[in-house]
């Protein structure tokens, strides 16, 4: 295994405990979805890149009393996917990947070579104007070499 306890992979060394990542190996797709729930984000691994796979929610972050989002995922290049499976309450999930970045990376000044956030909602309600809670996420995504992307039903994507 490429990512181990080392300066290299300081998100790794900071959070490698077994009791909240679901897998940790280079296998072809991750998917990710909630118990009876419709709503699923796909990631295809067409590199064999070796990847963490975090249980955030009830596990990195414990805590019921602060906002975080479903899962993470955390790849052999140093970069790091936060994702939120939602209903349909669109600024809710902003406000739990946002609070996730100020958990797991700003307050313990973690930094990632990237980090990409994404939401797949059930529905979708399109706002005539962008929420200041995605200005937000843009910014700190792109500070850090990544994008935001949502979606309705299931997202899917290469890595």
């Amino acid at each position: 295994m490429k990512i181990k306890e080392t300066e290299e992979y300081p998100f790794f060394n900071a959070f490698h405990d077994k009791s909240y990542i679901i897998s940790h190996d280079d296998k072809k797709a991750v998917v990710l979805r909630e118990p009876r729930e419709s709503r699923e984000y796909r990631m295809e691994n067409k590199g064999q890149k070796e990847l963490v796979v975090y249980k955030i929610d009830g596990g990195l972050i414990s805590s019921n009393d602060v906002l975080k989002c479903d899962n993470g995922i955390y790849t052999e290049d140093d970069v790091l996917y936060l994702i939120e499976l939602k209903g349909a309450d669109y600024i809710h999930a902003l406000e739990q990947l946002l609070s996730t970045i100020s958990i797991l990376l700003e307050r313990p000044r973690i930094k990632v070579a990237g980090l990409h956030a994404r939401i797949v909602l059930s529905k979708v309600r399109v706002p005539d104007i962008i929420p200041s809670q995605e200005k937000k996420l843009l910014m700190k995504v792109r500070s850090r070499k990544g994008d935001f992307i949502k979606k309705c039903q299931k997202l899917c994507e290469a890595v």
